[in-house]
């Protein structure tokens, strides 16, 4: 045999081995706990774990044969601890977690399990990781780079607001990243020459009251701290703005299809299809440790002019013409 070919064939069988094995009737398939937020009822969150599932199916991974999703929907932050609790039980050998809170208290109860996060804004910051290159103990995963847009938020808030006007900025208290994102959009409003006009929320029950405040003080545009809270209650959020005759800007680019002017940020179904390819590698023993933390390498902007209309904005033709969809 050529030494050529020789090198090919051991190379092919090392790649092959790992899904071989697993594809033995004789060994069971692995357990993976994955934590959603939101509702299993919505559209774009089941869109998500679809694309979860397509990811798993193009590097091999067959579900029920290799892998079993043990899948449990968490609608508030405040169920994570005793959902991550019920998925320790049922001896998981990868835990995959949505959002900051999710991630943090996986890591908190899982010390030894490998854990692979997506959407994640701050790994480092908020302790998850070390580095993002390097990012040691049992934990990696997917970013989702919303702290690194801040600037761009605050950008569009003006571009689309009245000129010299502050920039208005609804944020989640609650959570590890929402004083941090602060500071990022302050130091943002500092560099364009613009003021910040920030107001936390705490319930969505108080949304009418805080969006009431907002346009008794002149407000036109919100930008919407992305948080698992605003993500969980996008709807709602978008909703009680347009009553209150208030654009809002969010990190999420669907929400500009369910009324919101501008959703800008990852293609989060693309991320959700990457983050399976870690899937394959941790379940085969490579340590999370030694996987990089990825970034996101798509990102969508969503432009409603129908909402711009009713609102009497104007949206600059530049701004429309780098839109990836317009809403009319």
């Amino acid at each position: 045999m050529r030494r050529r070919e020789f090198i090919t064939l051991i190379g092919g069988a090392a790649v092959a081995w790992p899904l071989a094995v697993m594809a033995q009737p004789q060994q069971r398939p692995v357990r993976v706990g994955v934590l959603p937020l939101g509702s299993a009822s919505n559209p774009y969150n089941q869109a998500l774990l679809a694309a979860f599932r397509r990811g798993l199916r193009e590097v091999g991974l067959v579900e029920d044969r290799h892998v079993v999703l043990d899948i449990v929907w968490v609608e508030s932050e405040l169920e994570f601890p005793q959902a991550v609790s019920a998925l320790m039980q049922r001896d998981p050998k990868l835990l995959v977690p949505s959002g900051t809170i999710a991630s943090l208290e996986v890591k908190r109860q899982a010390s030894t399990v490998p854990v692979l996060f997506i959407n994640v804004g701050n790994p480092v910051g908020i302790g998850l990781v070390e580095s993002l290159s390097h990012p040691g103990g049992n934990v990696t995963g997917f970013s989702d780079m919303h702290a690194d847009l801040s600037g761009k938020y605050v950008q569009f808030a003006i571009e689309v607001g009245k000129p010299q006007a502050a920039v208005n900025y609804l944020w989640y208290p609650g959570w590890a990243d929402g004083k941090y994102r602060l500071d990022v959009a302050e130091r943002a409003a500092q560099s364009l020459k613009v003021k910040l006009l920030a107001r936390a929320i705490s319930d969505i029950a108080d949304a009418d009251r805080v969006f009431g405040a907002m346009k008794t003080d002149g407000a036109d545009v919100v930008v919407v701290q992305s948080s698992p809270f605003t993500f969980r209650n996008r709807d709602q959020l978008i909703n009680s703005a347009l009553d209150h005759g208030l654009a809002t800007i969010f990190a999420f680019p669907t929400t500009a299809r369910a009324g919101a002017l501008i959703g800008y940020g990852p293609d989060y179904e693309d991320l959700y299809r990457r983050a399976a390819s870690y899937v394959e590698r941790l379940i085969r023993g490579v340590k999370p440790s030694d996987l990089p933390v990825e970034q996101p390498t798509k990102f969508d902007l969503m432009i409603n002019m129908k909402s711009a209309k009713t609102l009497g904005l104007t949206v600059p033709s530049a701004l429309l013409a780098t839109a990836t969809e317009v809403i009319e």
